[in-house]
């Protein structure tokens, strides 16, 4: 019997310690719903963008995470954004496409208590939370130098060179112009030929045919703004069996360049690194901070990597 009674008082005393214990507070930013503007799908580290949210969201404690491909194209991503606002999504994470004519559309959503954050692309939006991207100058920068080193190392200092532009977005058009800017720079104009400079669009075939409008002229290295520009100019290298051409990448990421690095590839050299991981999650730990009321910088932006022959054994996780 007292064996009993001191059995039913403990277990008084523990259900006394479990309505006395506090709830574990739940996470400010848990089931938040997400609205994802997306600018393109069109190429390998786009839809490296996309699988990150869909598996990063939700592990960091986020609900609906839904991912709208704007396709390059101004209207169709207004009209996304306006459907997020009218459904009354929590935050919104925009790529633009249209940084300047994106703006009225983001202040309806701030007008609707909607907090809005940037990634890859930017915008002068006033009430924007957060841009998380990279330096794009940078990767300008960092491929010219590259090319200038490759140029005195095995063209006696002078370079033959094809730039293939993308001028669809602020972000690319940046790239193309600190690429020539520094290239000049560090070879001197008397030392470079242009040999063409030309907006690819956006398509591998596009910059493929216009690398083989101009194969039948000299040139030394191709430079690409994004991968499908350089991809499209190493395939129409390879079909047209071309020799004594590079191609160099301003910003590309996952097994195919990585792949062709590290295979020696007879045209793919080389590529700025820029990870899709890294930025997504940049973006959504930003989200978790304001959702916390933290404070969250303006601008951040994630490291860039210099990829090619010398270095690709670090990234040989990211291809295997």
């Amino acid at each position: 019997m007292k064996k009993r009674t001191l059995v039913s008082l403990l277990l008084v005393f523990v259900m006394l310690a479990a309505f006395a214990a506090p709830a574990v507070a739940e996470a400010p930013w848990a089931g938040k719903k997400l609205g994802v503007a997306h600018i393109t799908l069109y190429d390998e580290w786009c839809k490296a963008v996309y699988d990150e949210f869909m598996s990063q969201g939700p592990a960091m404690g986020f609900g609906e995470i839904n991912i709208q491909d704007g396709n390059l194209n101004a209207e169709t991503q207004q009209k996304q954004v306006e459907d997020f606002i009218t459904q009354k999504y929590d935050a919104i994470l925009i790529d633009p496409v249209n940084s300047a004519g994106i703006i009225p559309t983001l202040e309806q959503a701030g007008a609707a208590g909607i907090p809005v954050f940037a990634f890859d692309s930017g915008t002068e939006y006033k009430d924007l939370v957060t841009h998380v991207a990279w330096d794009h100058a940078e990767t300008g920068v960092l491929t010219a130098q590259w090319v200038a080193d490759y140029a005195k190392e095995n063209l006696g200092g002078k370079v033959r060179v094809g730039v293939l532009a993308m001028l669809n977005a602020v972000h690319t058009q940046v790239r193309s112009e600190s690429f020539k800017a520094t290239l000049t720079e560090l070879l001197g104009e008397e030392n470079i030929t242009w040999v063409f400079d030309q907006d690819f669009g956006e398509t591998r075939e596009s910059a493929a045919n216009i690398v083989t409008n101009n194969i039948a002229k000299p040139i030394d290295v191709i430079w690409g703004a994004v991968d499908n520009a350089a991809q499209g100019a190493a395939n129409a290298l390879e079909l047209a069996g071309a020799e004594g051409t590079i191609v160099v990448c301003a910003g590309a990421w996952g097994s195919e360049p990585f792949n062709m690095i590290n295979n020696n590839h007879k045209y793919y050299k080389m590529c700025i690194g820029v990870s899709a991981a890294n930025i997504v999650t940049l973006t959504l730990e930003s989200v978790q901070k304001h959702f916390a009321g933290e404070e969250v910088p303006r601008q951040q932006n994630i490291e860039l990597a210099v990829i090619d022959a010398t270095n690709i054994q670090d990234f040989v996780k990211y291809y295997q």
